[in-house]
């Protein structure tokens, strides 16, 4: 499969990858003067002097020949001119000189064609988005160790990708999509280099570059090295990952090349959360109850429970966990677009109606778990030796699309996808008990139609898409309407629905633990989600989301270990909901400015109502969709230059809570999110002190995360360490973290 694709790659570039100018031919051919001469005279097998011309008595037929020669000539230059008159010269366009280069022309765009130019602003919403992921996270909750996996405290069901994927959600986070890779334009070199401080013996280090050989041909090259050891036993991160990308295009912009090839590797050491004794050690710290021999607790003479300090365990690293492993997720892929744009628009030569293209995208997944020894945690294996799972994916999608827009239709796109997947399972030395099959080997054709269009004010938006097969059919409609109502208000409303069908692990899966292997299990229909949306917003006073999802048949991995065995044994299994489930969110944002203050608030309001199994031995079915009731986050902050406008100052704090829940389980073998009922985490508030800073071109970041943590066992030590990200996972201690992002353009 990979050569095919490797020898499409090449032939297309060949082909087509050439800067090809226009000629226009001429209906009379140009012809050179002398050559006109030299071709008439020719016909002479023996050319006459001058002198024998008239003594032959030939000069009068010479001049009349001669005569006849330079009229031809004459109407034949004519019409040359004239017809060159006529032809268009193509003229390059003029080249922006660097005296007059602003930043706003130092652009990059990803898959969606909007083209934006870089920020090195200094906003909250920076300080959002510095982190691991490099983009705010406010509906995830961070694992205690940087680039690790993340929680959930929200769903969106409708941004999801394409057909059905290899599985590992939960190591997907940090992962680069192909529409996560950048194009750039740039009129001289960029570069972004961004560090951030991480945990124990380890930095995160992502650079990026972007060249322009010439104004039509940019390069882009962007490096992640990333490693941190992390507070807790066996949790150590690290990923190594490159992307390189290459935007061309011609004068006149009829046609463009984009390419872009990564290669990515995220490594995690993995621990399964604290065991139950580490549990009571991590809560309790420093003060712990004095037992006897037979483990009884100790008591004085007023009846009263002792105590003993022990400040040990404050060292994480001493708490025991569950598991020591290893996953892995690793990815390769190709990627080559071609666009051709005809018919351009009156008013301007650089825009066009019309353009057709192609793009061909292939990828290599692999995920891998991996233990050096065996352990009681996921029960019974078929081997005394190391544990060694793995699952692989190849996707090779192909794209045809094309794309009109007049003012009578509007904008209309047309895209013809086809997909082929091969998923496997890594092979076995043992013979397991149930039949596996090797692998699943699919494919899909769909076809997608979307349609924008402004009337009277109104942005009219439709879209889409419908599958040619039944087997892992993709299909869903969309329409959505967008007006802005005088100077101030605004208004969103959107309808989506989807049928999608289940990642491959759901079907197929093979592990050296018995307990985890399955095939097909009778999980078949398809996930369908529909949601209504809306958004009414104002330019001072913010916005206001509201958002209704039912889920029908959603796929979800189930907890099937017994109260009794809880963190000693983990047992899943997939499944799907019997009954719909209804999902409400509402959201509002603000963000007021007094003077050099600032107060942005995010609050989020979560509501799921699930239906009753009749035949549920407890008469319900457990909650399948769990997500805290109420989320917020609320930054106070303060905005100043100093030190005579040579340095920008942002300072503030930011309080962010959540109300308590049944949060999903991490499973590290599958890496997958587990959906239990039996642990709730929640109702701690965190507060994260920072200090932002910008001079030039240079944003320097200073946190305090968890401050408050600090400060409530300063002022209370026998208060509980309650707080978690996860089932027996805790969240993070009190920790400062610094970074910097450095932009450069030359």
């Amino acid at each position: 499969m990979r050569f095919y694709c490797e020898l499409f790659f090449l032939i297309s570039f060949g082909v087509f990858g050439q800067d090809i100018p226009e000629i226009v031919n001429d209906s009379i051919p140009l012809v050179n003067n002398d050559e006109v001469i030299i071709d008439s005279l020719e016909r002479i097998s023996e050319p006459l002097s001058e002198k024998e011309i008239k003594i032959d008595g030939l000069e009068q037929q010479t001049v009349q020949e001669k005569d006849s020669l330079a009229v031809t000539l004459d109407s034949l230059t004519s019409k040359s001119k004239e017809k060159k008159r006529k032809r268009k010269k193509r003229k390059a366009p003029e080249v922006k000189p660097m005296s007059s280069v602003t930043i706003s022309d130092y652009k990059y765009s990803y898959m969606n064609d909007v083209w934006k130019s870089v920020d090195t602003a200094l906003t909250i919403y920076n300080d959002y988005d510095f982190n691991f992921l490099r983009r705010d996270n406010f509906e995830l909750l961070s694992f205690p160790n940087m680039g690790e996996t993340y929680n959930r405290l929200g769903y969106d069901f409708q941004s999801q990708p394409l057909g059905p994927q290899i599985g590992a959600r939960g190591k997907h986070f940090g992962y680069f999509e192909k529409e996560d890779i950048p194009y750039y334009n740039v009129p001289s070199p960029f570069s972004d280099l961004f560090f951030k401080s991480t945990f124990d013996q380890g930095q995160h280090l992502d650079s990026q570059l972007a060249i322009n050989t010439s104004p039509r041909f940019n390069i882009y090259i962007g490096y992640r090295g990333f490693r941190s050891l992390g507070h807790y036993a066996s949790s150590r991160s690290a990923a190594t990952q490159f992307r390189m990308s290459t935007h061309y295009e011609t004068y006149n912009k009829r046609y463009r090349l984009r390419m872009h090839q990564a290669s990515q590797k995220l490594q995690n050491r993995v621990n399964g959360g604290l065991n139950n004794d580490s549990v009571y050690y991590f809560e309790n710290a420093p003060n712990y109850a004095d037992v006897d021999e037979k483990g009884e607790i100790k008591l004085d003479e007023n009846g009263d429970t002792i105590f003993i300090n022990y400040d040990g365990f404050l060292d994480r690293n001493r708490l025991g966990t569950n598991i020591r492993g290893e996953n892995i997720l690793s990815g390769k892929r190709y990627f080559v677009e071609q666009r051709y744009q005809m018919l351009s628009k009156a008013d301007d030569s650089l825009k066009y109606q019309l353009q057709v293209g192609h793009y061909l995208n292939f990828e290599k997944k692999e995920y891998g778990f991996t233990m050096e020894r065996i352990s009681n945690y996921f029960t019974e294996a078929f081997t005394n030796d190391a544990i060694d799972d793995g699952t692989s994916l190849n996707t090779i999608e192909n794209n045809f699309f094309a794309a009109y827009e007049n003012n009578s239709v509007g904008k209309l796109n047309l895209n013809l996808q086809h997909f082929l997947w091969e998923y496997s399972v890594a092979p076995n030395n043992y013979e397991p008990t149930i039949d596996l099959a090797p692998g699943i080997d699919a494919s899909q054709w769909m076809v997608t139609a979307r349609w924008q269009k402004e009337i009277r004010g109104f942005q009219l938006n439709a879209k889409i898409r419908q599958s040619l097969k039944d087997r892992f059919a993709d299909n869903s409609y969309e329409v959505g309407i967008k007006q802005n109502i005088g100077n101030y208000f605004s208004f969103e409303g959107n309808y989506q629905y989807r049928s999608m069908p289940l990642n491959f692990n759901f079907l197929l899966y093979q592990s050296d633990y018995k307990i985890y292997n399955w095939y097909d299990d009778g999980i078949q229909e398809n996930q369908k989600f529909s949601t209504l949306s809306a958004v009414i917003g104002h330019s001072k006073w913010g916005q206001i989301q509201g958002q209704w999802t039912q889920l029908e048949k959603y796929a979800y991995f189930k907890n099937i270990t017994l109260l009794r065995r809880l963190n000693t044994e983990f047992l899943n299994e997939p499944a799907q909901a019997i009954y719909p489930i209804d999902y409400y969110k509402l959201g509002f944002y603000q963000h007021l400015d007094f003077g050099k203050w600032s107060l942005i608030n995010t609050v989020q309001y979560q509501k799921v109502y699930q239906q009753e199994d009749e035949d549920s031995i407890l008469g319900v079915e457990p909650i399948i969709l769990n997500v805290p009731e109420w989320n917020i986050r609320s930054t106070v902050m303060l905005s100043s230059f100093v030190f005579k406008k040579a340095l920008y100052l942002q300072t503030g704090v930011t309080f962010k809570f959540f109300t308590d829940f049944y949060a999903d389980q991490y499973n590290p073998l599958l890496a997958e999110f587990i959906t239990q009922n039996n642990l709730k985490i929640g109702e701690y508030p965190v507060i994260d002190f920072f200090a932002n800073a910008k001079v030039q071109t240079t944003r320097i970041f200073l946190k305090i995360e968890n401050i408050n943590e600090r400060i409530e066992h300063m002022i209370n030590e026998d208060a509980p360490y309650d707080y978690y990200v996860a089932p027996f996972t805790p969240y993070r201690d009190f920790s400062i973290r610094i970074g910097l992002i450095w932009n450069f353009f030359e």
